[in-house]
């Protein structure tokens, strides 16, 4: 696969209008996400939680729940309810994690359960941090690599980004960033920290699939924080959480094969793809260049966390 094809796969959802969809919105109207006709159709049922209107293919959060606590322990409800129903498989994922959804002012307009996020299409927030050990020239450096231990539920077997995680609520951006070092690569905070560097954030709109009948043509928007981690050739990371199989250090060319080759899970290539443009390594001649850098950067509909 080209990049482009890469990148594409990561930022799947249509930029048509989603007519098949559903709008999440806010009790005043804001738009919060995209909902499925599998999901509107149990949401039917939650008439003290929201308000599903066909005609405008829209679920309202009732006005009543005028509170962030309100509307926080209206969904947890919700979430435990359908857990205990077994009504979407999603649901077995389930983290004990909440997420933060933001208002257009960027301030927390309710909680949600991290696995329940993906079924109401808000955004959410992860950082991803690739983790190098720099050579004389950016095609030089080289690349530590985790492979996804088999037990994973989602993309087992799959590369992945040195160390990456969501961002619960409320722990900071650069707080999830040290811990997941941590967790997943044995790594220290005190190795970490003075060598950590904030670069910039990716974003767009994945799909699973297009068929409407699966669970999985749930709409994910998601921004990536993206961070570098610049490592000396003395230190190995290693698996310490039992989400990663092993890392391997290798080739910024090897590394671009295993992308084209898709053995990379499809948001790990993109934010990949995007560290090898800003070191360099990969440039304007590259085809697709512009509709890659376009693809990695979607303006999501959603208020977002400022």
């Amino acid at each position: 696969m080209t990049l482009l094809e890469i990148v594409k796969k990561c930022d799947s959802a249509p930029y048509t209008p989603l007519n098949d969809y559903y709008t999440f919105t806010a009790h005043e109207g804001t738009p919060l996400g995209y909902l499925t006709s599998l999901v509107v159709k149990e949401l039917k049922k939650e008439t003290d939680t929201v308000e599903v209107d066909d005609d405008k293919k829209s679920v309202t959060i009732l006005a009543n729940l005028d509170t962030c606590q309100k509307r926080s322990d209206a969904f947890e409800k919700l979430g435990d309810k359908w857990r205990a129903q077994k009504l979407f498989d999603v649901l077995e994922g389930w983290r004990n994690e909440k997420y933060a959804i933001y208002n257009p002012t960027g301030t927390v307009y309710f909680l949600m359960e991290r696995a329940v996020t993906a079924l109401f299409g808000v955004v959410t927030y992860g950082v991803h941090i690739v983790g190098f050990v720099p050579g004389k020239t950016a095609k030089d450096a080289r690349i530590w690599v985790p492979k996804r231990a088999l037990t994973k539920p989602t993309w087992p077997g799959y590369l992945d980004n040195t160390v990456a995680g969501g961002v619960g609520y409320p722990a900071s951006l650069w707080e999830t960033a040290v811990k997941e070092c941590g967790e997943e690569a044995g790594l220290e905070p005190s190795y970490v920290e003075p060598r950590l560097a904030s670069t910039g954030v990716v974003s767009y709109l994945y799909r699973a699939t297009d068929d409407l009948s699966d669970e999985l043509s749930v709409i994910q928007p998601e921004v990536e924080y993206v961070m570098d981690l610049e490592m000396d050739e003395d230190t190995i990371p290693a698996p310490a959480d039992g989400e990663v199989e092993s890392f391997d250090l290798l080739s910024v060319e090897r590394v671009l094969e295993l992308i084209e080759e898709g053995k990379f899970k499809p948001n790990t290539a993109l934010i990949t793809i995007d560290f090898l443009i800003r070191r360099g390594v990969i440039g304007v001649e590259q085809p697709g260049y512009v509709d890659i850098l376009c693809h990695s950067h979607r303006k999501l509909p959603f208020p977002l966390l400022k």
